[in-house]
């Protein structure tokens, strides 16, 4: 069993080790705390995800962000996500056949049209390092697309229960950075990168 793997049971069982009714309190806690980010503030358009087995619930957040913000849910095309934003209560759903509970119809905007992306994912440590579900929909979708001049990455923030984090992750070359992480009783920000400047 690779490391990445042993860290996503790992992460995976702590979180199925919590009550409904904690799943529920950290995940209004976690809304609080994310809804302060100022890159979320000022965000008009944020990429949400439906929450699965057991996930936080960024639904408190899309609540707390007003009525200037439009959420979108991603929807799996192929090997990648597409985002359709979500107008009105009455909008229709499906469950793909990847379990996600995804829109039908709607308006589809590509990735770099999003201020902003709350992420799920299965474990993450206290560099903001993540592990999703082993599926790579989201990296796929978030990496640079070759030949597309000016791609601009939306900003990306894991939501995640603190029971999910790990010690360490070791990045490989296809995983795409978040930028921030955030938990029901913390922040975790990204390391800077040598010579990378913010």
């Amino acid at each position: 069993m690779s490391d990445i793997t042993a860290l996503r049971k790992r992460a995976l069982a702590a979180r199925r080790a919590l009550s409904d009714r904690e799943r529920d309190d950290f995940s209004v806690r976690a809304a609080r705390r994310a809804a302060r980010l100022p890159a979320l503030r000022r965000a008009r358009r944020i990429g949400f995800f439906w929450p699965m087995a057991g996930e936080i619930d960024p639904r408190p957040l899309i609540a707390r962000l007003g009525p200037g913000c439009t959420a979108f849910l991603p929807r799996v095309e192929g090997r990648a996500l597409s985002f359709v934003a979500v107008q009105s209560a009455s909008f229709r759903f499906r469950t793909s056949s990847f379990g996600l509970v995804e829109p039908i119809g709607g308006p589809v905007r590509p990735v770099n049209a999003l201020d902003a992306i709350i992420t799920p994912l299965a474990a993450f440590d206290g560099h903001a390092r993540r592990i999703g579900m082993g599926g790579g929909f989201y990296d796929r979708t978030l990496a640079l697309p070759e030949g597309l001049g000016g791609f601009r990455r939306p900003y990306l923030v894991g939501l995640a229960f603190e029971a999910q984090r790990v010690p360490h992750i070791e990045t490989r070359p296809w995983d795409i950075d978040l930028d921030v992480l955030v938990t029901e009783s913390a922040i975790h920000r990204r390391a800077q990168r040598a010579g990378e400047s913010r």
